[in-house]
């Protein structure tokens, strides 16, 4: 069956103010119109009706993005983000909203990226229940800038299979082919789907439903999470297999660029996804997401920082909450354990260098406990690194000390949380 008259959904006044009020609640910076969100907060009633009346008569046009770089993890290659202009992103969200009814049935139930009622936690979890079942190796394919390489003429026609009113379709074209600005000057958009805008996840699911499908059809245990997914076997005579064809499925049919350098057929317990990894069974941070954490706190702990100690804890406090956020359900205790332990000897680093003199120690080791006689024995170097292991001045900071301070330990909210629920929503 497909559906018709469905612009008359994407401009449905109640449905706009949904996605405005969506918009509003993911802030954001301002496009090339330098309207922000507060701005337009300020008419939203005259450019909501605006909106409608733009797409009720088939004039509503989408600005150029505002291009701008963010690091992109594992590579020295920024990610290109595209800014659009509030009002694009309003008509976005609506599109976003209706498609969501439309498509999101036909999805399958190994797909977890960008639906309602699914987390990256579900999918690991998902993951984690195949490997127990015996399929221990596993095909990681690496779609090649992913968002950037979809081509147009396939979006438009994977929608147009189960929608046949033209206009919606016009939109798409319309939001697709809008471009960037980059430096001031405009640049056409002739593929790809741009990142930063609300209906580019769900254009990538329908693109990707594809690949969903085609491994149902061939019987594969898999899981996905918007471009990053993994498929799932019993030996490595067989990831070796379904890599070659997984491959050859997504450069000749689907048209997409896969990376056969970061492409492979290994043990799912080297493989990270979703910055976790499967060993013996249970969940565990990935070794590549704990070399970002540690790179993090680095930056937060850099021994020049002119901040009191107090303010660095509270800013690495607030960096601690969001990892432990995430990475609460792995199911390792000695990973915690290590990097609070880490954690305390880079701080521990800081605030030597921050006494500066070897006679403010004597004093905070006197305040501590320690006799005077014991004191005059013992003289720490303050600028060191290995000045942390002394035993002297882990017991001046020790762990009371730093609770005193406020300090977030891992092991304490790790310790806390349940198991990991492995039912999901359809």
């Amino acid at each position: 069956m497909k559906y018709r008259q469905v612009m008359e959904r994407v401009s449905e006044p109640r449905r706009l103010q949904a996605a405005w009020q969506q918009v509003r609640s993911n802030a954001g910076a301002a496009g090339i119109d330098q309207m922000t969100v507060a701005d337009f907060e300020q008419r939203e009633g005259e450019l909501l009706a605006l909106i409608h009346e733009k797409l009720k008569g088939g004039t509503y046009r989408f600005k150029p993005a505002r291009r701008t770089l963010i690091p992109k993890e594992g590579t020295s290659r920024p990610r290109k983000l595209g800014i659009p202009v509030v009002m694009d992103r309003i008509v976005a969200q609506s599109v976003n909203s209706v498609f969501a009814d439309i498509f999101d049935p036909s999805f399958t139930r190994s797909n977890f990226g960008f639906r309602r009622g699914h987390s990256q936690h579900q999918a690991i979890g998902h993951v984690r229940q195949i490997v127990i079942e015996g399929y221990e190796w596993c095909a990681s394919i690496d779609l090649e800038s992913f968002f950037d390489e979809i081509a147009h003429d396939l979006i438009l026609r994977l929608i147009r299979r189960q929608i046949a009113d033209e206009r919606l379709i016009t939109l798409v074209a319309r939001a697709l082919k809008a471009g960037v600005i980059i430096d001031g000057r405009y640049h056409k958009t002739n593929k790809g789907c741009p990142q930063g805008s609300p209906l580019s996840p769900m254009l990538s699911n329908i693109v990707l439903n594809e690949l969903d499908q085609e491994l149902e059809r061939r019987g594969h245990r898999y899981c996905r999470w918007a471009d990053d997914f993994l498929v799932l076997v019993r030996s490595e005579r067989a990831a070796q297999r379904v890599v070659k064809g997984i491959i050859r499925y997504l450069e000749e049919d689907l048209r997409l660029v896969v990376n056969r350098e970061k492409s492979q057929a290994a043990p799912v317990k080297d493989v990270s996804f979703v910055g976790f990894q499967i060993l013996r069974g249970k969940i565990r941070v990935s070794d590549k997401a704990r070399v970002k954490f540690k790179a993090r706190v680095r930056e937060l702990t850099r021994r020049n920082n002119p901040l009191s100690i107090y303010q660095i804890i509270q800013e690495l406090n607030e960096y601690l909450r969001g990892w432990v956020g995430y990475f609460k359900i792995q199911e390792f205790k000695r990973p915690s354990t290590d990097l609070d332990g880490w954690i305390r000897s880079r701080l521990r680093s800081m605030q030597l260098k921050k006494w500066k003199n070897p006679g403010k120690f004597q004093r905070m080791m006197i305040r501590a406990g320690y006799r005077n006689d014991q004191v005059r024995r013992r003289w720490v170097k303050m600028n060191k690194w290995q000045s942390v292991k002394r035993k002297e001045v882990r017991f001046v900071m020790n762990l009371q000390w730093f609770r005193m301070r406020g300090l977030i330990f891992l092991k304490s909210f790790l310790q806390k949380q349940k198991p990991l629920e492995l039912t999901f929503t359809r």
